[in-house]
């Protein structure tokens, strides 16, 4: 075996020689590690990690939706969905929506969710240490709230690494994993 892949830096060193298993715990380690750097290979093993999980998770979601039959609008529906699509309002479409979904789908949904506000912080905090690695602001992950924003962080995480990055890494003495 590679020396790289034997031995564990630190959460917030960077780790080139990761593997795809040993991704998945140091992503949920790092969750509140916004300091140092992550290499290409932490960060793309848990997109692969990432791509998996959220599919699973949507199959349940998809069986619901799949197997929908809608029921007909009655009247009182579709005066307040006229109302909402004229005054530009999403919210009553979107309850309407999720009530009319069967409940396999509703399920799937809220599970889809649950698993995305979990994954949310460590994500961000490893998107941070990915483009400290390659000598970028952290503050470049606020791309992500922005629509064409994501493509332009795409291709900022996927730069490959800079030693000039090191000058987000602490003090050998204050890193934890």
């Amino acid at each position: 075996m590679h020396p790289e892949t034997t031995t564990r830096p630190p959460v917030g060193m960077p780790w080139h020689g990761v593997t795809f298993a040993a991704a998945f715990p140091r992503f949920f380690r790092g969750f509140r590690t916004f300091h140092g750097r992550a290499a290409r290979a932490e960060f793309w093993w848990w997109g692969l990690w990432w791509l998996i999980i959220g599919q699973a998770v949507q199959i349940p979601w998809a069986i619901g939706i799949i197997t929908f039959r809608p029921a007909p609008v009655d009247a009182a529906d579709s005066a307040m969905l006229d109302d909402a699509l004229q005054s530009f309002n999403p919210f009553p479409v979107w309850g309407y929506l999720l009530r009319t979904l069967p409940p396999v789908a509703q399920i799937g949904l809220v599970l889809y969710v649950v698993v995305i506000l979990v994954v949310a912080v460590p994500w961000a905090a490893i998107a941070v240490r990915r483009l400290h690695d390659s000598n970028r602001s952290g503050w470049w992950v606020l791309l992500f709230l922005m629509p064409i924003g994501n493509l332009a962080l795409l291709v900022l995480l996927a730069q490959p690494s800079d030693e000039r990055g090191r000058r987000f890494d602490r003090p050998a003495a204050s890193v934890s994993s």
